[in-house]
């Protein structure tokens, strides 16, 4: 009789441990899994440029000593074929020393001198002419501020990061039906192709 209870117990205690170990794996996996698809986001949205450091910087910033620097945030609209413009641009100064960080939006239609373009034309359309840096050069002068990073995000880049965290969860007060997608009222998730 006590050999039954302690096989059955014995048995009971495998099945545990096997569930136990199942689950951990799958957690594991499922971890993975996001972290992969974070940094695949990641990586396909960091493009390093080489770029002279400001004429308005005496030195480069270093981050150790704890030194105030400033950072163009670019929300970029670009496909295949299409260089795109920075349709939102955000500049962020962050001092380390007085434990401040402000941040500024820069109208896209603001019209200003493309540097390296010659001309005055949108702000947004620096991007487009050139790129980051032109964008960084531009907005540096138009501020007269040094601009030392830059973080940029694309829209494309930016579905696959909302379906990396498994979609965004909004409280929509309006029932609306737009582009053929029906959004009803209520908490409803959105991922990345579904806006």
């Amino acid at each position: 009789m006590r050999t039954n209870r302690n096989k059955k117990k014995k048995k009971w205690v495998g099945v545990a441990g096997i569930i136990v170990l199942l689950l951990m794996v799958g957690v594991g996996v499922y971890a993975y899994t996001i972290f992969n698809s974070l940094t695949s986001a990641v990586n396909e949205m960091h493009h390093p440029i080489e770029r002279k450091m400001s004429d308005k910087r005496a030195k480069p910033v270093t981050l150790e000593q704890q030194q105030p620097f400033s950072v163009l945030m670019m929300g970029v609209d670009e496909r295949k074929g299409d260089r795109g413009r920075s349709d939102t641009l955000i500049v962020l100064t962050v001092n380390p020393n007085t434990r401040t960080t402000k941040m500024l939006s820069i109208p896209r239609d603001t019209r200003t001198e493309i540097v390296g373009k010659g001309k005055v034309d949108k702000i947004n359309h620096a991007y487009a002419f050139g790129g980051v840096e032109m964008a960084m050069n531009t907005v540096e002068k138009f501020l007269d501020i040094p601009i030392d990073y830059y973080m940029q995000v694309n829209m494309e880049g930016f579905k696959d990061v909302v379906d990396a965290v498994g979609g965004v969860t909004v409280s929509n007060d309006l029932e609306f039906t737009y582009e053929g997608e029906h959004f009803s009222k209520g908490e409803i998730v959105l991922n990345g192709k579904r806006r």
